[in-house]
């Protein structure tokens, strides 16, 4: 395969592969009623930023391919895009990890 399209789509799941364990330590901390907000908050912006990077390199790879109702290409890039911007956006995910983490003031 074409180092053109192995290293973007290798990258894509190299990041996704790093979100789900924050993920996944994010929900154990939940499970065991344990304080989870930094991890939690960082999960959703590391997935929702991996995801739509990915379903942004599929739609690429695809070319104009991907926007037709053959392929779910373009449907996925779409949910990908929502999870940026719902429930919370990824800009309301960093105030929290600035203020609340880093002990930043608050940027609003």
């Amino acid at each position: 395969m074409n180092q053109g399209l192995q290293f973007p789509l290798a990258d894509s799941l190299a990041r996704l592969d790093a979100a789900e364990l924050v993920l996944r330590k994010a929900t154990w901390l939940y499970d065991r009623d344990e304080p989870c907000g930094r991890e939690a908050n960082t999960a959703k912006y590391l997935c929702a930023d991996a995801g739509f990077e990915a379903t942004d390199r599929a739609l690429q790879t695809h070319g104009g391919m991907g926007y037709s109702e053959e392929y779910d290409v373009a449907r996925y890039f779409r949910e990908a895009r929502l999870l940026k911007i719902a429930p919370l956006p990824q800009e309301m995910v960093l105030n929290y990890l600035g203020s609340r983490v880093l002990g930043l003031p608050r940027s609003y």
